[in-house]
């Protein structure tokens, strides 16, 4: 009897110790990863990170715990690409346009008027040009490019004044990034490029030391910048873009089945962050109106004709773009729809 009852005792203390190890949470420790983008919470990137974190979290049952660093954990998008290479950061959401000065060849996306509508840009996004790019990037950058998304720069001109046609950009005073790119493009138009440092903008469209920017309409509300500016000119010339990168130290802590989940959220996150960002700038654009700014419709055709000489300068410098650009344009939906669905 007494055999028996100690039986009994080691085998419920087996079964115990069973559970015990197989308790979930217990079997893998949590992995804590950040997420570092430059902008305030009401930007896009927050979105990205948000419903990046939510989904990473859920479909990992917890294993991976992502905490979100909106413009607080490094002073530049520069030093953030750093931290990350080095893996003090795990997750960075860079302008493609700072990311020119390792691989110059991303500046192709930014070619005024490469796309012609959203439709366009969204399936173009998906193209082995695209992947090419991305691939570039990763290489030349030490990081992993998990996948591209708009940036709100470029749909609009935000002005002092109202902005009819290309001859009122004329000698206007612009602030946008220094990107030879982007100054060719706006130089092109007739604007005088004004080099301005992000955190005096305010200040230099306040006292009229720049009287233009290219933020676009949302991203002006969100900065304030409306605040200082009268005027908007929806021109969508460029479409910018950010690039979202996971650093290479954190990807080789991840098992496959997290990697392959960390894309797949990347993919989802970026769906949604562009499909807002559309959605918001429509949105502001009434706003504005009805706070009783004043919103233009240039004709583009005049500023696209201006641009060709954009073209013709960057393609004699970069020829593999002639090809890229024949594939972008072959993707516009669009211009492909036989006549009968036009």
């Amino acid at each position: 009897m007494k055999l028996n009852r100690n039986k009994a005792v080691k085998t419920m203390l087996w079964i115990a110790s069973l559970a015990l190890f197989t308790v979930p949470g217990l079997q893998a420790k949590t992995m804590n990863l950040k997420f570092a983008h430059q902008n305030n919470v009401y930007d896009a990137d927050q979105l990205l990170a948000e419903t990046f974190k939510k989904l990473v979290e859920e479909k990992t049952d917890g294993a991976l715990d992502i905490n979100i660093y909106p413009g607080t954990l490094t002073g530049s998008e520069e030093e953030a690409l750093e931290f990350a290479t080095m893996g003090t950061v795990d997750f960075s959401a860079n302008s493609a346009g700072h990311i020119a000065g390792y691989y110059d060849d991303i500046q192709f996306l930014q070619l005024p008027y490469l796309f012609k509508s959203q439709e366009h840009y969204n399936v173009a996004r998906r193209s082995g040009v695209v992947k090419e790019i991305l691939e570039g990037v990763s290489k030349a950058t030490g990081m992993i490019a998990l996948g591209i998304y708009s940036d709100c720069n470029g749909f609009a001109i935000a002005s002092k004044k109202a902005i009819n046609n290309i001859k009122d950009a004329k000698g206007m005073k612009l602030r946008c990034m220094q990107n030879p790119l982007f100054i060719d493009t706006y130089e092109a138009f007739g604007f005088t490029a004004t080099p301005t440092d992000w955190g005096e903008l305010y200040t230099s469209l306040q006292t009229g030391m720049v009287e233009a920017d290219d933020l676009g309409v949302y991203c002006n509300s969100i900065f304030k910048m409306s605040e200082v500016v009268e005027s908007y000119a929806i021109l969508n010339q460029m479409w910018t873009q950010k690039i979202l990168f996971i650093s290479p130290i954190t990807w080789a802590k991840l098992n496959d089945e997290q990697k392959a989940i960390v894309q797949s959220v990347a993919d989802e996150a970026i769906e949604l962050t562009d499909a807002w960002q559309y959605a918001r700038e429509a949105q502001y654009i009434e706003k504005v109106k009805a706070a009783g700014q004043t919103v233009t419709y240039p004709d583009t055709a005049e500023f696209k004709t201006a641009a060709e000489s954009v073209y013709t300068k960057w393609f004699k410098n970069k020829p593999n773009w002639a090809s890229w650009y024949d594939q972008i344009q072959y993707l516009d939906p669009n211009a492909r729809l036989p006549e009968a669905y036009q």
